[in-house]
């Protein structure tokens, strides 16, 4: 049979991938251990371990991810383009009617490179992560101290007055909606990881891809049923306004 493999995932991806993974599940854990009073750690236990995973999974989503698409130049890979919704379409359409399942993951032979790897709903789902987590670590801010400092300008104290604006309209204080918000991003990644695991993880036609990162990070192609395989090194304009996919 014939081969082409592919690098999909790249190592400093799937170590990203594993931090992830295990900063989230122990933000979660030692969060709600303090917030529900639960008995498994002692407050102060739960909490160091809550500071060093938070510092683990903020390091990771702000600085380490954002690096990795920039050096692997796959941003515009990140970005939902017209073509998404078309894609999106074709999937909402083969989930109802069993129609056809719309290619999306697409490798351009030419460029050496994806020119779009993930599926459209894990796109939208990637930002309202970002959204949850910049919801989280303002917040977060704020529950650590309320008078944080740096380069002598007052975080704590602007995070508070843009929360103050909001606040009594809530008949809540700032620090009271700060912890609120806080909560309510939580419960947000769990929601996320649910989706994320639940019906994207464990589709069938996405196995390649996620046996991939937990294991070498290449797959064979032409064994996924989701490629599409092009060469535009022929063409100069941008693929990725051209090659919207056909859904029937």
């Amino acid at each position: 049979m014939d081969k082409l493999i592919v690098t999909r995932h790249t190592t400093l991806e799937r170590l990203s991938h594993y931090t992830n993974i295990v900063s989230m599940a122990l933000l979660l854990a030692t969060g709600f251990i303090m917030y529900q009073g639960l008995p498994y750690l002692s407050y102060s236990d739960a909490y160091a371990v809550h500071m060093i995973a938070a510092a683990a999974f903020i390091a990771n989503n702000w600085i380490v991810m954002p690096y990795t698409a920039f050096v692997n130049l796959s941003m515009q890979s990140y970005m939902f383009w017209p073509a998404d919704f078309g894609r999106l379409w074709g999937v909402l359409k083969n989930f109802f009617t069993g129609s056809e399942y719309p290619p999306y993951t697409i490798y351009d032979t030419g460029k050496g490179r994806f020119v779009n790897r993930l599926h459209p709903a894990a796109k939208l789902l990637l930002y309202s992560h970002y959204v949850a987590l910049f919801v989280a670590t303002i917040t977060g801010i704020v529950l650590y101290s309320s008078s944080l400092s740096i380069l002598g300008f007052g975080v704590s104290a602007f995070i508070i007055r843009a929360l103050d604006v909001l606040a009594p309209s809530l008949r809540l204080s700032a620090p009271a909606l700060a912890r609120v918000l806080h909560v309510a991003a939580a419960y947000w990644f769990v929601a996320e990881i649910v989706i994320h695991v639940g019906l994207l993880q464990l589709d069938p036609k996405k196995f390649s891809h996620t046996r991939s990162i937990f294991t070498n990070g290449r797959e064979n192609l032409y064994t996924d049923p989701t490629a599409d395989i092009v060469d535009t090194s022929a063409r100069s304009e941008d693929f990725e306004q051209k090659a919207a996919i056909k859904i029937k």
